[in-house]
Formats: structure tokens, C-alpha cells, sequence
């Protein structure tokens, strides 16, 4: 399997978390982690899975997503797995909002099969990951290529 994880970052929690997924999928193939800023807007043809999040802010995604999600080919995201994820705050839903939320809905629209579980990574008002998040972004990285995998039968 071959995974890219791209991501944006401000205060270095969402990079944390998008090492950590990647650190999870390399004993299942190659990974590429990537800022956003450097990520290509053409998905690779070999790319198995990708990864796309970002901080929560203001309700939803940030600018910089926003912006590689508007310019990424459409025709090179059609049916291939994508998963969503974010860094907020320990709020409901509700009151802080899910950048992966939208993340999923736009790559959703351009034709990627997203995988449903999206990755809500708990950030303090410091911020700082909360304790357990690196783990839990790893056993949630396997889940979603564990999900990823099409049906056998």
C-alpha cells in the first residue's frame, strides 16, 4: 500500500499528528507526509490512500486547506480512498466545529471515496495535544487502511 498524508499546520499539532499517522502506515508500505503547501494538486496514480487535514479554526478548515482543496484535480481523486482529519478543542462538535468535517464533504464532491470514521485529534487551549492523541492517531490510521482495503469474496 502506498499512503500520502497531507496536511496544514500553525502550531505544529496537526504535523505531530500527520508523523504519527504516517509513523502507523509504514509497516504497511511507503508513506509520503506532506505540508500542504508542498503538496502536489495531482494525487499520484500509485497513491493507495491519502490523507488530508488540518487545524480546526473558525468552525471549519483552514485558508491554506481551503485553497489546496479548490486547486486539487478532481479527475485524479475519483474513487480512490481518501480520510479526513483535524486538531480542535475538546468541545462538542456543535461549538468548536471539525475541519475534517468539511476536508471529507469537498473531497467527497470531487469524486473520492471517503472513508467515514473522520480523525478528531484533542488539542488544550495552549495548545497542545492533549495526552494519548499520537496513539490514538495511529490506531486510527489502521483502522482507516484497514477500511481502505476493498472486499474480497
Amino acid at each position: 500500500m502506498k499512503a500520502e498524508v497531507v496536511y496544514c499546520t500553525h502550531k505544529g499539532n496537526t504535523r505531530k499528528v500527520a508523523e504519527a499517522i504516517g509513523e502507523a502506515l509504514r509497516a504497511r508500505g511507503s508513506v509520503e507526509v506532506v505540508a500542504v503547501e508542498s503538496a502536489a494538486t495531482t494525487i499520484a496514480p500509485d497513491v493507495d490512500l491519502l490523507f488530508v487535514g488540518g487545524p480546526t479554526e473558525g468552525h471549519g478548515m483552514t485558508p491554506e486547506i481551503r485553497s489546496f482543496l479548490d486547486r486539487i484535480d478532481g479527475e485524479s481523486l475519483q474513487g480512490r480512498a481518501v480520510a479526513a482529519f483535524d486538531t480542535r478543542l475538546d468541545w462538542p462538535r456543535l461549538l468548536s466545529g471539525s475541519a475534517a468535517d468539511g476536508i471529507a464533504r469537498e473531497l467527497a464532491a470531487k469524486g473520492a471515496r471517503v472513508i467515514p470514521a473522520h480523525g478528531s485529534f484533542i488539542v488544550s487551549m495552549e495548545p497542545a495535544l492533549e495526552p494519548g492523541e499520537l496513539e490514538r492517531a495511529r490506531e486510527w490510521a489502521i483502522a482507516v487502511a484497514n477500511a481502505s482495503q476493498p472486499v474480497r469474496v
